[in-house]
């Protein structure tokens, strides 16, 4: 049972991180490979507040959402606006060279050694079910459930997941109605920067704080967006759930050079039976 929670709380990282992926996807069309590398920006933030400034670890959330949101902002602004409407490859080069040099900036600053950000809940673990259970574990579940969940219900409900499903379905006609498509593209950046930043200082005991975390993230988000459906919120939530249980459990019982081919293995079988995904949108038009 150890190993389950184990792959639970593996998977809620790579379910909240594919989430980032779907704000953008799911709102405005738009698909960014940065996003992973907010979440590792946030990590940093979580180590200067807590660790070196010595402030209470709580502070790290705000701290970290709102650099976040100020590079979710530069990478629409450097990244997206530039190409205004050519559509194909373009947006995810350069979304993909913007992840680059938030990994580079990273680099220079805190150099290569991984450093510790001790969690924001007690730091042991408890009995559960027959395993034992960190509490930071536990948190990072209890998060990405209550998040792509949550994020699901705005997704459907909501006016701005209203205006987002326009935004993809026909960004022309959406315009044409009065909705504000830059200003669509842009806060779904800065919105998905704003998590990613915020969720450092959970992240950071699970993972570590080094500066190529991010592009293992990508790796695996994107894994398990591609599994669970472009489009999808609860398709980010079941696909980094079935994504860390697999890494889990062929590490402990396989050995740790085969959880990433075992991955792809799953993601290319899931893809050849439902080509959307398991929860995708057919809809969705990825800009």
């Amino acid at each position: 049972m150890t190993i389950i929670w184990a792959g639970l709380a593996l998977g809620s990282v790579y379910a909240l991180t594919a989430m980032l992926y779907n704000v953008t996807v799911a709102t405005s069309g738009v698909f960014s490979f940065a996003a992973a590398q907010y979440v590792m920006i946030g990590t940093f933030v979580a180590y200067v507040v807590n660790v070196q400034w010595g402030l209470p670890a709580i502070l790290a959330v705000p701290a970290g959402a709102v650099v976040g949101g100020v590079l979710g902002y530069l990478t629409e602004l450097l990244a997206i606006r530039p190409l205004k409407d050519k559509t194909g490859w373009a947006p995810l080069v350069t979304t993909v060279g913007a992840g680059v040099v938030l990994e580079g900036l990273a680099f220079a600053i805190w150099g290569s050694d991984p450093l510790r950000v001790p969690p924001v809940v007690p730091d042991r673990a408890f009995d559960a079910l027959g395993g034992q259970l960190q509490f930071n574990d536990l948190l990072l579940i209890v998060l990405g459930i209550v998040l792509c969940f949550g994020a699901h219900l705005l997704h459907k409900r909501s006016r701005w997941g209203l205006m987002g499903r326009a935004m993809t379905a026909d960004p022309d006609n959406a315009a044409a109605r009065g909705i504000n498509v830059r200003g669509l593209v842009t806060g779904s950046f800065v919105v998905a920067g704003a998590v990613g930043g915020a969720l450092g200082i959970v992240v950071a005991p699970k993972t570590e704080t080094l500066f190529s975390v991010g592009t293992v993230l990508v790796v695996y988000a994107f894994a398990a967006l591609t599994a669970g459906g472009f489009g999808s919120y609860v398709g980010c939530w079941v696909g980094g759930i079935v994504i860390g249980l697999l890494q889990a459990h062929t590490e402990r019982y396989v050995g740790s050079s085969y959880p990433l081919l075992l991955i792809f293995l799953l993601v290319l079988v899931v893809l050849l039976v439902k080509p959307t995904g398991l929860f995708g949108d057919r809809r969705v038009r990825l800009v």
